[in-house]
């Protein structure tokens, strides 16, 4: 059967004729656009003016989020852990979101605490996007290097600023998008678009909480249209920046073990051991000097277009800076700032995570290694394949062990890969968000060709989206707001701002309205959620109906080249509305 709708643009090919029941007047491409929701611009300026007005009980909401110290590394944060996810949970009931708190055991090595993932989602209408927001409410442990000259779990306020662990990079983008759907909420009694909250607790773990659960609720995502992160993008002043790709990895895991064949005598002749093996083969994959030694790496990466180079020139960001936050003497791209960003930003590059070695502790001072696992990655770019990263890798390290004559027994693996990811720079969401920086910070946003962004969970979620989902990086703090840096900061005006954006871009994209997914869910254009009395079947009653009822026999329904009977006039006709149980008679 295909579900073609009044206007004959939804055209879905179903699979069979009970799944789909959209009819005459019943799908939601039967309604243009601008007839599928009825918000105004006048409920947007409302809207602002609420949210305004409660800026202080915003303040010093999260200032009492702040406080909590919710560290994703060591037992002694549980009960903090819990405590943050609590609240957040209770304030997402009281805001009509059906929420669901799931707890996750360890499953990173050397890790004992409890990992917290939360799934919200407040339904309006089929006629909306559906938009998933990701968030985190974990922070990381303040470090000996960290310069602050605030205490970091209790928010300042001074000079216009607001410092504390979080403001700029977890907690403080996480709640200011639920402070922007509450005064919706408290003002309109609706949200322009579907939202659904995907929150965690050990985003600095490397999201394994989440990831080990994402891929056993493929329904919670299946028709959503959008997702939304957050990043620090602000490279200068008046200068957001919206990278529209995100890279991938591949992480590898190299074992070296004693090999017990080999004769005393060769032993001796190269004084090789396991460990000195391991130190040979990993400085072999990169040096302080020339970085990453791995031939034809770059191989397949675009080069950086006249648009990006703009961008390095135009970031406010440094080499001596960076140097200096993370206590760093020498960095191998350094000859310029703009050979350092395409290094950041644009090109692959390894790490060396973690180097282990097994070894009883009573006799540690005496003990050889005989085995030793070290573990490390390859950041991908857009156009770059896993197979090929693979591929190079495996082969460096033969040479490696050949040139270097190892006699031990040497064992690379992969134990994890994601695929990077690369949209299109023209999507609606993306003018969507113009339209909204253009009205609250008026000024442009750079949307780079080659630029990338890495969160790789958000790789994770967008496998199991929509085919034509987006995701969306929203620059909400400056790019000098790092993790892991001393006196995190934002002005108390930028997060305003950023406030009045959130609530905008809400309003924007409930323009662009949304598309028929009765085929990746059954019924959907008949699904009632909170705004049911605004979206398209409201309007139901106001378009001018039709003597024309769809009749099919269920004979010729079988036949491909008649789906559809001749059109029939009857003045006695009837038409189920969609979402009621009554019927309304045809005029």
């Amino acid at each position: 059967m295909i579900c073609w709708g009044q206007r004959n643009e939804c055209g879905m090919l179903c699979k069979d004729d009970s799944y789909c029941r959209c009819g005459i007047g019943e799908c939601i491409k039967d309604f243009p656009v601008i007839e599928r929701g009825n918000w105004r611009e006048t409920e947007l300026a409302d809207v602002v003016h609420a949210a305004n007005l409660r800026c202080h009980e915003f303040l010093k909401n999260l200032g009492s989020m702040v406080q909590i110290q919710s560290i994703s590394q060591g037992v002694e944060y549980e009960t903090q852990n819990m405590q943050i996810v609590e609240r957040v949970t209770q304030h997402l009931v009281e805001m009509s979101f059906n929420v669901e708190t799931m707890q996750v055991k360890p499953t990173v090595e050397g890790s004992d605490q409890t990992q917290y993932v939360l799934f919200a989602e407040y339904f309006s209408s089929p006629a909306k996007t559906n938009v998933v927001i990701y968030g985190y409410l974990d922070v990381p442990p303040i470090g000996e290097e960290e310069k602050w000259t605030h205490d970091p779990f209790q928010m300042t306020q001074l000079d216009g600023m607001l410092y504390g662990r979080g403001v700029a990079t977890s907690k403080g983008p996480l709640m200011c998008w639920i402070y922007a759907l509450d005064a919706w909420q408290k003002e309109i009694g609706d949200l322009p678009v579907n939202v659904r909250f995907v929150i965690e607790t050990s985003h600095y773990q490397g999201s394994n909480g989440l990831r080990g659960i994402i891929h056993d609720r493929p329904e919670f995502f299946k028709t959503v249209d959008l997702i939304i992160h957050c990043s620090h993008l602000w490279i200068a002043d008046h200068a957001p920046m919206v990278p529209t790709s995100h890279t991938g990895y591949v992480f590898f895991e190299l074992e070296v073990r004693e090999n017990t064949r080999a004769s005393p005598e060769l032993r001796a002749t190269t004084g090789h051991e396991p460990m000195t093996e391991m130190c040979q083969l990993m400085n072999s994959l990169m040096d302080v000097k020339n970085g990453v030694l791995v031939k034809d790496i770059n191989r397949h990466v675009m080069p950086p277009t006249h648009k990006d180079w703009d961008i390095f020139c135009l970031a406010e960001v440094g080499t001596m800076e960076f140097k200096d936050t993370c206590d760093i003497e020498r960095l191998p791209y350094e000859r310029s700032k703009q050979q350092y960003l395409q290094h950041k930003w644009c090109l692959p590059s390894l790490s060396i995570h973690d180097v282990r070695v097994n070894q009883p502790e009573s006799i540690r001072s005496l003990y050889k290694p005989t085995r030793i696992v070290a573990k490390f990655s390859v950041l991908l770019v857009p156009e770059q394949s896993m197979e090929y990263m693979r591929y190079l890798i495996k082969d460096h390290l033969d040479q490696a062990y050949l040139r270097l004559e190892c006699i031990h027994i040497a064992r690379i693996r992969v134990v994890d890969q994601l695929a990077p990811l690369n949209e299109s720079r023209h999507d609606i969401f993306r003018r969507s968000f113009k339209d909204a920086f253009d009205k609250v910070f008026d000024c442009k946003v750079h949307i780079p060709d080659t630029i990338t962004i890495s969160l790789p969970i958000v790789n994770d979620l967008r496998k199991f989206c929509m085919p034509t989902a987006h995701t969306l990086a929203v620059p909400f703090a400056s790019v000098h707001s790092r993790p892991y840096t001393g006196d995190e900061s934002i002005s108390e005006k930028m997060y305003g701002q950023n406030l009045e954006l959130f609530l905008t871009l809400l309003y924007e994209m409930s323009l662009q309205g949304a598309d028929c997914k009765c085929e990746v869910e059954k019924d959907y254009c008949f699904k009632v959620g909170h705004g049911s009395g605004r979206d398209f079947r409201h309007m139901v009653d106001l378009v001018q109906t039709t003597y024309v009822v769809l009749e099919m026999d269920t004979a010729v329904n079988t036949k491909r080249e008649k789906l559809r009977e001749t059109l029939k006039r009857s003045p006695d006709a009837k038409d189920v509305l969609l979402g009621e149980d009554r019927e309304r008679s045809l005029i």
